[in-house]
């Protein structure tokens, strides 16, 4: 029972999902940005004003998706950490009530019939010394008695080994099974290397942006229509990449939620 337990404590280790995808964008449009904005945008050609006008659309629409996206890898990475234990608490308290039971019929099914096979054993030590010794009514009496003992005995040889067979046959059973679940848990391992590389790609993309958004809300503030157009251009093309690599994570995140269930298949 210690290396069922064991191993699935070195499950849950080995295929721990990683941390919690990094926060959403804190980007804040406040009154005097959006007044700054609209300044800048009245003081704007026709024609860079509608580009203006289209960008910034843009980027509020990537924010909002960029919000969006992260509050759903958040919600689905923390059902599959709370599936995962489940599952090992599941699979540890099936097999181990099992297992147990089967052991203890073992045990108490070899200690019932112990007197009869100690009496047995015993008896056949008292033919060989009647045999030795050449008393032949001792021998011929020990015998009629071992006689009417061997069925009792047969019996109660065969009634052990069906259950050390059981309680054999039940622990080779959950032997497979534990490596079936461990060779589909570690399906998961290389999925979460991919997910904590896009995360980092996240992040880095993030860390770009903040002095972007610096820059725009100084161009804004100084009603600098190119800087302004610059500035939006870079964070859409940003916040753009940051919402595919998230995209890309929750399809990974999915990918980890169907293993689980795979792995909840499997257990009975």
């Amino acid at each position: 029972m210690k290396n069922v337990t064991a191993l699935l404590t070195a499950l849950a280790l080995a295929s721990a999902i990683p941390a919690e995808a990094a926060a959403a964008v804190s980007i804040e449009i406040t009154t005097t940005i959006q007044s700054s904005l609209d300044k800048t945008i009245a003081g704007a050609a026709q024609t860079q004003a509608s580009r203006i006008n289209s960008l910034y659309t843009d980027f509020l629409a990537l924010q909002k998706q960029e919000q969006d996206w992260d509050a759903k890898i958040n919600a689905l990475h923390t059902r599959n950490k709370e599936t995962l234990a489940a599952l090992v608490k599941q699979t540890k308290e099936v097999d181990t009530a099992k297992l147990s039971k089967l052991e203890d019929d073992a045990a108490q099914t070899r200690e019932r019939y112990k007197p009869l096979l100690s009496s047995y054993t015993a008896l056949n030590k008292q033919i060989e010394a009647a045999r030795l010794l050449q008393s032949k009514s001792l021998n011929a009496l020990l015998r009629i008695q071992a006689a009417a003992m061997k069925i009792p005995v047969q019996l109660a040889r065969n009634d052990i080994n069906t259950k050390d067979k059981a309680w054999q046959t039940a622990k080779d059973k959950a032997s497979k099974s534990m490596k079936k679940i461990r060779s589909s848990l570690s399906d998961i391992d290389p999925v979460n290397v991919q997910i904590k590389a896009k995360q980092g790609a996240v992040k880095t993309t993030q860390n770009s942006l903040s002095p972007i958004w610096s820059a725009f809300k100084q161009a804004a503030k100084k009603e600098d229509t190119n800087g302004v157009q610059s500035s939006l251009t870079s964070m859409v093309s940003l916040l753009r990449q940051m919402n595919e690599e998230e995209q890309r994570i929750y399809k990974l995140e999915t990918n980890i939620s169907d293993t689980l269930a795979a792995v909840k298949s499997q257990i009975p």
